[in-house]
């Protein structure tokens, strides 16, 4: 790679396509404005961060996607906590046997820790990401027009309140919640009691009325709050030659030496007003495995706005029930021609509930993922145009495209190429302040 890499703060700086920063350990790469081709190194392009919802002739939506694997962890983790509860019942059911207790006692120790850990997976687990999903506006490309829908948050006055989503509010919300109703089940088990009945009727209150009240009207006591302060939501229109897309990776010392966090693509709006600068709490990042596929992933976005949905493969159907059942059956096949027994490996998808985590990661891609986009979401704006009303790539990509396409045949790549624009004698103009971009009210159906 002929690439310099220079160290310098990347903030305040107008990177265009091709550069490479540093930050000690840390790398970055642009690889946007401008969309040029990526070259050999991206091949075809491939949905690698799970970013792409839909797409039709003229529309493409990338949205923060549902991680399988993290199902199926979350699996995992369930069967181990029930193996756990099984043996602290057995503990307490010798107890109840040798005299220590009673086994209504004992049923309410247990179906106590039981139903925390079925809080846990269900709430923790399924319910609080499902809001996390809904909650993260998508992004929508506009081929036809040639522009990209970013729906931008406008900061106002400070709010000293900390946001609902903080992950200190999230768990100190469901340790409430979760200690309430375990310690409602296990009190169950002096019924007979009526000052335990009373303690019972109290932790059951707690943990069906009031936790879930003041959670709900805490959030709502904040978003007031914040639009007293003056935050507001815009869907701001962005020229897609204009959009910026950076691959990062981050590292972490520890005591054993540098570790790698892994890379990350970054899509987001330039603020025009501060070149450097991106509009606040905008775009959207996918984690991704390496270098390679960061560019991928921009590869298949680059190629459908440059030549049409035929160059986007349909979304992977690798989140299915169908594609659960091809697989065991795919393995099935595998084990009895290698002789080995198969349950072993069905015994370790059971472990890690893989057919639930299938079943309920369909459910989130069918019925999840759309609830991030408002009905009728700049409906106006994303309707398909007439061919003759189809915006022209500026000259200036036409022929940077054209530069580049030659020398990947001879034999340079991407990031052999270094400052793209400067190698092939263009200014880049991202140093110049411009005027705002257009924008809508983010639940605008027009635009």
């Amino acid at each position: 790679m002929t690439t310099q890499a220079k160290e310098q703060d990347a903030s305040g700086i107008a990177l265009r396509v091709g550069e490479y920063l540093t930050r000690g350990p840390n790398e970055l790469y642009a690889l946007s404005p401008k969309p040029i081709p990526l070259g050999p190194t991206a091949g075809a392009g491939a949905d690698v961060g799970r970013l792409i919802y839909r797409r039709d002739e003229a529309t493409l939506d990338l949205l923060h996607n549902v991680s399988r694997n993290a199902m199926l962890a979350w699996g995992g983790a369930a069967v181990w906590m029930m193996f756990a509860l099984l043996g602290v019942f057995l503990f307490v059911a010798f107890g109840a046997v040798t005299g220590a207790s009673s086994w209504l006692e004992a049923w309410g120790m247990w179906g106590g820790g039981a139903y925390m850990a079925i809080l846990l997976f269900t709430v923790g687990g399924l319910w609080l990401p499902d809001l996390w999903i809904r909650g993260n506006a998508p992004v929508r490309f506009h081929r036809q027009r040639r522009e990209v829908a970013f729906v931008v948050e406008h900061p106002g006055r400070r709010v000293f309140l900390p946001s609902p989503s903080a992950h200190l509010m999230y768990g100190f919300w469901f340790a409430l919640f979760s200690m309430s109703g375990a310690m409602a089940v296990f009190e169950l088990g002096d019924l007979g009691d009526v000052e335990k009945t009373s303690h019972t009727l109290f932790f059951l209150g707690l943990h069906l009325l009031f936790f879930p009240a003041l959670a709900i009207g805490y959030v709502a006591l904040y978003r007031g709050i914040r639009r007293l302060a003056g935050w507001r939501k815009e869907t701001v229109f962005v020229p897609w030659e204009d959009v910026v897309a950076v691959a990062t990776r981050n590292m972490a010392v520890t005591v054993g030496g540098p570790a790698g966090i892994g890379w990350e693509l970054h899509i987001l709006p330039p603020d025009p007003e501060r070149p450097g600068y991106s509009l606040a709490g905008a775009g959207i990042s996918a984690n991704v495995t390496s270098l390679q596929m960061a560019m991928m992933q921009w590869e298949l976005i680059r190629r459908y706005m440059e030549e049409g949905p035929e160059a986007v493969p349909e979304r992977a159907d690798d989140y299915s029930m169908a594609w659960y059942k091809d697989e065991m059956a795919r393995q099935r096949r595998r084990h009895e021609r290698e002789g080995k027994p198969f349950w072993r490996y069905r015994l370790g998808r059971w472990m890690e509930l893989a057919y639930f985590a299938s079943w309920y990661t369909e459910y989130r891609v069918n019925h999840v993922l759309p609830k991030a986009i408002p009905k009728g979401w700049i409906e106006e704006w994303s309707q398909p145009l007439p061919e003759a009303e189809w915006a022209k790539p500026s000259e200036e990509l036409t022929d940077l495209s054209r530069q580049v396409e030659a020398a990947y045949e001879r034999g340079k790549t991407f990031l052999d190429l270094g400052p793209v624009e400067e190698r092939f004698g263009q200014s880049g103009a991202g140093e110049v302040p411009k005027a705002a971009y257009r924008s809508v009210p983010f639940a605008a159906h027009s635009g």
